[in-house]
């Protein structure tokens, strides 16, 4: 399978999960409406709460905000990793051409080589997956439990 072969697969899997999660975030409304009325019929809900109330709140807990901050980082991996290892090897061959462009085990190719490749590309990853989930966790959605409560005027 050729470099642009598998882009096109990556990108179309890619697509495919974004038209999934757009879908998702298109059908949060009517979703949001069968519950309300769902909760309203069991009980669960107090008439005081008003159905665009309870949409708007519904939506802002129950939205797929992790599912789209995983697609953007899946992204953003996918066109920046390239990048960057290009970089990398960039600034690999200078400092080896710096140390007397020594052919052997620290030439490009070698184990030395991969072995610090990959680590570079682990440490891009869990820094880009730290700073997305630290995103995400700092701006978490509240629960709907916890909504539906501050809309009855009940304390949290």
């Amino acid at each position: 399978m050729g470099i642009l072969t598998f882009y096109a697969f990556m990108f179309a899997l890619l697509g495919g999960w974004g038209i999934w999660l757009l879908m998702q975030w298109r059908g949060l409304p009517d979703f949001s409406n069968a519950v309300y009325n769902s909760m309203t019929e069991k009980g669960l809900l107090s008439p005081t709460v008003g159905r665009e109330e309870f949409k708007e709140a519904f939506i802002r807990c129950e939205a797929p905000v992790a599912a789209s901050y995983r697609w953007v980082s899946a992204l953003v991996s996918l066109i920046a990793l390239p990048l960057l290892v290009l970089i990398f090897n960039t600034i690999y061959d200078f400092f080896w051409r710096l140390g007397g462009a020594v052919p052997g085990p620290l030439e490009r190719g070698y184990m030395f080589h991969t072995f610090l490749t990959f680590v570079f590309v682990m440490a891009v990853i869990v820094g880009l997956l730290y700073l997305v989930t630290a995103h995400y966790y700092r701006h978490a959605p509240p629960s709907l439990k916890s909504e539906i409560r501050r809309l009855e005027g009940q304390p949290a």
